[in-house]
């Protein structure tokens, strides 16, 4: 992007405003103005205000189609080469649209983009004596060695005084201090950013931020200084792919706008200091990170890049080669915060990390703290976002940092894995010693066991014949959207685009320019609308992967704008500030990519089309083809906290019979308990045959209004049964807010979405491993189109048994909207 022209250029503080204490009598009297002057303004402006309209219709972003017809040209704020609506609709055939002009109102040739952008730079190039931009040599004193896998506290020699070995932390020789750092006057305060949609965390001074180049990046040089100094100051240099230099990230969580802010001393390339406000994370990690008494080279998005600008350019640009800053980088420095578990966490890691010792400290009580301080380590908010993920998956080489403590990246992941390895034997433990014992089972902690497994085996790094690295990429786009859909991303767009640079399947980038290719239509553009990325990358995935599995994935931002087509999380993610996260919907039944768990169509390929057939920023058909085999006659209620109700079992066909002993006993049909399971053990296994005696015990115990409370089972069944729980926790997985349904032609058992409704109906589409349900859409009594319910478990057509009996039902094409 460029450099943000349009934002004002800060007011010092000191230098203007009006001083406290003014008086009227300081003030200079203006002559007094009277009212036939006022008149006569007004008629003046009157006749400006009819040519100043006249003219701002005239100056507007049209191609010539529009132009010459002297007709609106929408989207207004479309890219090219995006084709406007009047051209596209225009019969009997479209229209030859052109690339927007704005007209000059003036004689010459009407102004494109580029064109305009060049104007704009030369005029700014005439400007008397320009900023010179800094160079980017790299500075001879950056020598620096990569940092191990040792870490220490600082100010701590050796070890803790508890006798706990605390790891040193990774040396690193800094860089000398940049010259033009300069303090702002400590008491002065900081400028007002604009009034615009930006917040004031994201609004940069504009002089501070030089137009960048192709295939160049900011660094920022943080200057020392000690922990007690609150006051930070910081300054920007140019580096390039051709001129590289020594630098380190540092990737944080960003935190919420203007919830709590800090200020720092930016300096601008003449060497004025400006304070500018950032987020408290990032304010805590720059005071952590910087050295007492030498310059530290950093690459840090939020300053690094001028998301305040209007201009998306830049960050685009800037985001698209984050791949190759944060794999260049010496080190990326993990911020995790402050707080006290992060600490005594990081600290207890070399204990778990002792194959001689971990047998006993899964079992010693006096251990416990220790363990929950990991558990809650597991649950830090950075585990959950996606861009995150793709900063430490690229990383060369990576550090956990809490305060002044700090580990290895790698030695959280074997930490991690050894974690799960004695999760039995550590539920025993909390369960004997305190109440926590839930922490085990969050959700938060599944959420970021798989952003460690994901970030350290997204990639795979080889050596060619001439000894040059490479790096291999692993999983497809769609196996990550999918695997991740659970972390979170505050722009919609960046569900797709914070993990384009690991998937195989990604854009490409060149590495000399640090640019993606210009004709991949999944490159990073933060202008184009959601709906249009979203669909790009379902039509993407089917084509590749010839499966329409991924529409019935819950994966994508809910947005008002999508079709059906693209599926959207059904229920909010969980929190991470939260105490506990618990599930909040089932698992879903088509499973990962390449990873089938049923089949359905009977390895059938997809056979579909999109209309219409070009991108136009709006939403679009899917064609697909499949078989319409019955409709749902019957639903019971949504299983609310996977409760089996009572309702469930009278639909299911379960019936109480009483004996002459008095016993009651129970006759369940073998649909039934089989559906509530799905017909799968855990992971997509066989079904355990046992399943069935298990929940002849749940039976057993109902609630007072004949309900199964599978919570309450669980709770009570720890310490007594392993198998009755593991059957409930495959239960709790299937049902969570389905509903269960009967069909009314073959009388069907199986499980329905929570939107399902009586009516809908039972299809099998080419290329998907499983039934889905669809709704027609009627004109004037007539199914003009359909509308994607989502996915189903129906009993006994889960292994194509539909397609065996293709003769008994007609193939047709579905429109889904």
């Amino acid at each position: 992007m460029n450099s943000d022209t349009n934002s004002p250029t800060p007011i010092d503080p000191q230098l203007t405003g009006n001083p406290a204490g003014l008086t009227a009598q300081s003030l200079t009297v203006l002559p007094t103005r009277r009212a036939h002057d006022d008149a006569e303004a007004d008629d003046d402006d009157g006749e400006r205000n009819m040519g100043s309209e006249k003219r701002q219709k005239l100056n507007l972003w049209k191609c010539k189609q529009c132009r010459e017809a002297r007709k609106k040209c929408f989207p207004a704020d479309r890219v090219w080469p995006q084709k406007c609506n009047r051209c596209i609709a225009h019969r009997p055939e479209p229209l030859d649209c052109s690339e927007p002009e704005l007209n000059n109102r003036k004689r010459g040739p009407n102004l494109n983009s580029k064109t305009r952008d060049k104007e704009k730079d030369n005029t700014t190039n005439k400007s008397p004596q320009p900023p010179k931009r800094t160079q980017t040599t790299a500075l001879t004193s950056e020598t620096q060695e990569s940092p191990s896998r040792e870490s220490t506290v600082d100010g701590e020699e050796g070890g803790s005084t508890d006798g706990t070995e605390i790891y040193e932390r990774p040396k690193r020789t800094e860089v000398v201090a940049s010259k033009g750092l300069k303090r702002e006057f400590p008491g002065a305060p900081a400028p007002e950013p604009p009034k615009t949609s930006i917040s004031k965390e994201d609004w940069r001074p504009s002089s501070c931020y030089q137009t960048l180049g192709e295939g160049e990046f900011r660094i920022l040089k943080l200057a020392p200084g000690k922990k007690d100094d609150k006051n930070i100051s910081c300054s920007f240099v140019i580096a390039s792919v051709n001129k590289p230099m020594k630098y380190e990230a540092i990737s944080y969580l960003w935190g919420v706008p203007n919830q709590k802010s800090m200020t720092i001393n930016l300096a601008d390339p003449h060497g004025k200091s400006h304070q500018i406000f950032i987020r408290s994370h990032l304010y805590e990690a720059l005071k952590f990170l910087r050295h007492p008494s030498k310059t530290r080279s950093f690459w840090v998005d939020a300053l690094c890049i001028n998301y305040g600008s209007l201009d998306k350019a830049e960050k685009n640009s800037q985001t698209a080669m984050k791949r190759y800053v944060f794999r260049n980088a010496e080190n990326l420095c993990f911020w995790l915060g402050e707080d006290e578990p992060s600490k005594t966490a990081l600290r207890f890691v070399p204990q778990i990390l002792d194959p001689l010792g971990i047998d006993k400290l899964v079992r010693d009580v006096a251990a416990v703290d220790n363990w929950l301080a990991f558990v809650t380590l597991l649950k830090n908010p950075v585990f959950g976002r996606l861009w995150l993920l793709q900063e430490v998956a690229v990383a060369s080489n990576a550090t956990l940092h809490s305060g002044p403590v700090s580990i290895h990246y790698q030695d959280l992941v074997d930490a991690v894995a050894i974690f799960k390895s004695f999760h039995k034997e550590l539920h025993l433990l909390l369960r004997s010693t305190t109440s926590n014992r839930k922490d085990l089972f969050d959700r938060k902690i599944t959420m970021a066991e798989r952003f460690i497994e994901v970030s350290t085996n997204a990639l795979r790094v080889t050596t060619t014949q001439d000894r040059a690295p490479r790096t291999q990429r692993l999983l497809s786009l769609e196996a990550l959207v999918s695997y991740l859909s659970e972390l979170k991303s505050t722009n919609p767009l960046d569900r797709i685009y914070s993990v384009l640079a690991i998937a195989k399947d990604g854009p490409k980038l060149d590495e000399r320019t640090l640019t993606l290719d210009e004709h991949d239509d999944l490159r990073i553009n933060y202008g184009a609308r959601v709906v249009e990325v979203y669909q790009i990358f379902v039509i993407r995935a089917i084509d590749l992967s010839h499966s329409l599995d991924i529409i019935c994935r819950h994966w994508a931002s809910p947005d008002d704008t999508l079709p059906t087509w693209v599926s959207s999380l059904q229920f909010s993610q969980p929190e991470f500030d939260s105490i506990v996260s618990e599930r909040t919907e089932a698992d879903s039944l088509v499973g990962l990519p390449d990873h089938n768990t049923y089949h359905a169509s009977r390895g059938t390929v997809a056979t579909f089309r999109v209309f219409p057939t070009h991108e136009t920023g709006m939403r679009r058909s899917l064609f697909a083809r499949g078989m319409r085999l019955d409709t749902i006659s019957r639903l019971a209620p949504r299983a609310t906290e996977g409760l089996i109700l009572y309702e469930w079992l009278e639909l299911g066909g379960c019936q109480k019979h009483e004996t002459k002993q008095g016993t009651v006993r129970y006759e369940v049909p073998e649909s039934f308990w089989r559906t509530l399971v799905a017909d799968r053990g855990p992971n997509g296994t066989m079904t355990p045959s046992w399943y069935s005696i298990a929940f002849g015990y749940c039976l057993l115990h109902l609630t007072p209004t004949g309900d199964i409370n599978t919570n309450r089972l669980i709770r009570e069944s720890e310490e007594e049964s392993s198998l009755i729980v593991d059957f409930l926790q495959r239960v709790q997985s299937i049902i969570w807010n389905r509903k269960l349904l009967v069909s009314k032609e073959n009388r069907w058992l199986g499980l329905a979405p929570t939107a399902a409704e009586e009516g809908d109906v039972i299809c099998v589409l080419y290329g998907c491993s499983v039934p889905v349900l669809l709704r027609p859409v009627k004109e004037e009594e007539r199914v003009v189109a359909w509308l994607l319910v989502g996915e189903c478990y129906v009993h006994g057509i889960m292994d194509g048994e539909a397609i065996e009996a293709a003769d008994m039902y007609r193939e047709e094409e579905f429109e889904l909207r």
